[in-house]
């Protein structure tokens, strides 16, 4: 019912209502984006770009790629069980790479990224300006002695002798080591090293390590790696390694 002070009478006796009775909308009957937001309602994310999803398949591919020759070595690997393991038909794996090697050269080039990533992490961090030596010890473990090492050895290996894996393998290889190169020597000499002696400490240290990477192919024991590196860093703190001339490569 209509209060009475809300009516008023108009021409020729009719009555009407006030303009101001009815102005306060009716929100049991308002449409759904009318009505005021719920507290503590959240909006929908925002939908993914084609580019985006796009990025996420070719990671997953390259991530079940790389899991693949852990497991199964280069010979092993197909297309078509990297696209089940990533979750997709081989049609879309093909829709991404159009052969195998260019699959393998990519997640390849997938795993150095992450190393140079990782690695510049290392170089800059506060550990590798008290102790160059040792950081650049951890991070070489990470690259030789890690998960990675097995399937980027598959692919070193099969890139030896097939020319379309072998020239794109290379460049992002050399990229890599040249990257390396540059980034622990700046950290060494920041730390004090003349640039003979941070040369000469990286690269007996990196061969130290390489030649364990292979031997942990069939005989992985990193407790001893581990040990022999303790070792190896009191003789390059005792100032054993001053006066090499020996250069990055």
């Amino acid at each position: 019912m209509i209060p009475a002070a809300a009516i008023r009478a108009g021409p020729g006796g009719d009555t009407t209502r006030r303009s101001g009775a009815s102005a306060r909308p009716d929100l049991r009957r308002s449409p759904e984006h009318l009505r005021p937001a719920k507290p503590g309602a959240s909006r929908r994310p925002p939908r993914r770009t084609q580019e985006s999803r796009s990025k996420a398949a070719r990671e997953k591919l390259l991530r079940a790629t790389i899991e693949l020759l852990q497991e199964r070595g280069y010979a092993g690997l197909t297309t078509k069980e990297v696209a089940a393991r990533a979750g997709f038909s081989n049609g879309a794996l093909m829709h991404h790479f159009s052969t195998k090697a260019d699959l393998v050269i990519a997640a390849g080039a997938y795993i150095y990224e992450r190393h140079i990533a990782d690695g510049r992490k290392a170089a800059n961090s506060a550990a590798a300006r008290t102790d160059p030596h040792k950081a650049f010890i951890a991070d070489c473990e990470n690259v030789y002695l890690g998960n990675s090492f097995i399937p980027t050895t598959e692919m070193m290996v099969a890139a030896r002798s097939d020319p379309l894996m072998n020239a794109p393998f290379d460049v992002f290889m050399d990229d890599y080591r040249k990257t390396m190169n540059a980034v622990w020597l700046k950290a060494f000499m920041r730390a004090g090293y003349s640039e003979a002696d941070a040369s000469f400490t990286i690269m007996s240290t990196l061969f130290i390590i390489r030649g364990m990477a292979i031997n942990s192919i069939w005989q992985k024991n990193l407790p001893y790696y581990r040990r022999f590196l303790r070792e190896w860093s009191k003789i390059e703190r005792a100032g054993a390694l001053k006066g090499a001339r020996v250069p990055v490569r």
